[in-house]
């Protein structure tokens, strides 16, 4: 039978034309498929990049462009104000802007505006005086709460109505620098106080704060061809913080003469409070002396006279001291003290070490340690406390009724400056009795009357004291006196300070 004749040879031929159909209309592989999504998806990543970069770039844009605005709105403001008020409120120079501030903004949220102000000096050959304060210098920088992100700043610059006459010549300034006594670092936020000036000049009567530097400047100020009335200028010490004995007024000048063309540069030392000295009296062998004691703390800056230890304890801690007196200022119980200053290694102006002598006195005899020096506190500022033992010595110094016979004498120092007592005076007895090494060193502060009185030990033959006396720390006298045992029970010694 032929292949036509067979039942199957017309669907064979069917099948064999549709195969072969199919072969010529077939489509994409899968493979050819994923190929294709993974080309398409490689096109589309540097395009959907640039379309997102494009829209942050936009959408920054329009942030800035509002806080450009924002910026503009708080220069305009800016100048529209007073020459004087132009500084920032508890900043120098002081003013009433307040900064920082916040505000929100469109597509940005909450932002905050920093205003920067600052004084400037040209540095012009025909501006032969520094004002440094012909005009001032503004920033204004806006930026985005949240992220930090700066979006503006914006300068300009606020100069007075009228140029200062003569090139500033007859101008006068003043500066105060605020540091740490002992590491000499910067001070910020100290308040300086201006008051007085021959005028009421929108400049004065101020209180203004240190910078970053630790530096206040009040410029611009106006003169007088005598000098007065004058400037005062006064600091107040930073929360945590005294004011070094040295510039205390009156032993620091704080008036300032308004004289044509002053420059006033100064610095005010600090110190962190907090500052303290524990001393031990021990007896010959080093156990602690609990037979009733008196301690002197003495030093270059300040001391303290006659603390009692009473019987039964062995410790006594320093927290305050007396700096030197001022002439004429009222006798007062207790004399006006400071909290203890720091004396550390290295600090400027070198502050000598305390010296610390003890001493006790009987009926019938006397024990005395020699003066110890130890330096305040022991780590500053991490650690401000300290501690020094101090050991009378094997020598006793018997006392008597009979002067001849006593080995502890009394030294009545009379201060006078120009012929007139002088009180509340410092004074400062030294020596080296025989039994005592290196010597003793008490601190006394005159009375009403100008007068402290010294106990002081005495051996046969002759003691040579060193009698010191200042005010302010810088009139000083200084005298010389020897004890004998046949002296009397009290000697006087006059010192006169100039």
């Amino acid at each position: 039978m032929s292949a036509e004749g067979r039942i199957d040879a017309p669907f064979g031929r069917a099948t064999t034309r549709i195969s072969r159909r199919l072969r010529q209309e077939a489509g994409f592989t899968l493979i050819e498929v994923l190929l294709a999504g993974v080309m398409l998806a490689i096109l589309s990543v540097p395009i959907s990049g640039l379309l997102s970069t494009t829209a942050a770039i936009a959408r920054l844009d329009r942030q800035r462009t509002s806080a450009d605005q924002l910026a503009q709105k708080q220069i305009e403001t800016i100048h529209a104000l007073p020459y004087f008020d132009v500084g920032l409120v508890g900043a120098n120079p002081q003013g009433t802007i307040a900064s920082p501030t916040t505000a929100t903004l469109p597509s940005i949220g909450s932002v905050t505006v920093t205003t920067k102000v600052t004084f400037v000096a040209d540095a012009l050959p025909s501006n032969q005086y520094p004002t440094s304060a012909d005009y001032k210098k503004v920033v204004v920088t806006v930026t985005n709460t949240v992220t930090g992100k700066v979006l503006s700043t914006k300068t300009t610059y606020i100069a007075p109505a009228s140029a200062p006459p003569n090139a500033g010549s007859g101008w006068i300034q003043i500066q105060r620098t605020v540091v740490d006594a002992v590491t000499n670092l910067a001070l910020p936020g100290a308040s300086v106080n201006l008051t007085g000036g021959p005028d009421t000049n929108p400049v004065t009567n101020r209180t203004d704060t240190t910078d970053a530097a630790g530096t206040v400047l009040f410029p611009g100020l106006s003169t007088t061809s005598n000098g007065t009335p004058g400037y005062t200028i006064l600091t107040t010490p930073l929360a945590g913080y005294s004011i070094f004995p040295d510039d205390l007024a009156p032993a620091s000048v704080t008036s300032v003469a308004s004289t044509v063309g002053n420059n006033s540069v100064g610095t005010v030392r600090m110190y962190k409070q907090g500052v303290s000295l524990t001393v031990n009296v021990q007896d010959k062998n080093g156990n602690p002396y609990t037979g009733g004691a008196t301690v002197s703390l003495d030093s270059s800056r300040c001391g303290v006279q006659a603390i009692n230890i009473p019987s039964g304890q062995s410790s006594y801690t320093f927290t305050n001291c007396y700096p030197w007196g001022t002439e004429q200022v009222p006798l007062v119980s207790p004399l006006p003290s400071t909290l203890l200053p720091p004396n550390v290694l290295g600090q400027v102006p070198l502050d000598d070490k305390y010296y610390v002598t003890a001493w006790s006195t009987t009926a019938t005899t006397g024990n005395w340690s020699s003066g110890t020096a130890v330096s305040v506190p022991s780590s500053y500022p991490g650690t401000l406390t300290q501690s020094v033992n101090v050991k009378m010595v094997s020598a006793t110094f018997p006392y008597n009724a009979t002067p001849a016979n006593s080995l502890q004498k009394n030294l009545v120092v009379t201060v006078k400056k120009s012929g007139v007592n002088d009180t509340n005076a410092r004074v400062e007895v030294t020596g080296a009795p025989t039994g005592i090494s290196p010597g003793i060193a008490l601190f006394g502060t005159t009375n009403a009357s100008g007068q402290v009185t010294f106990t002081v030990p005495v051996v046969s033959g002759s003691t040579t004291f060193t009698v010191n006396a200042n005010e302010l720390g810088a009139i000083r006298g200084s005298a010389t006196q020897a004890l004998q045992q046949s002296s009397a029970a009290s000697t006087n010694l006059t010192v006169n300070i100039s």
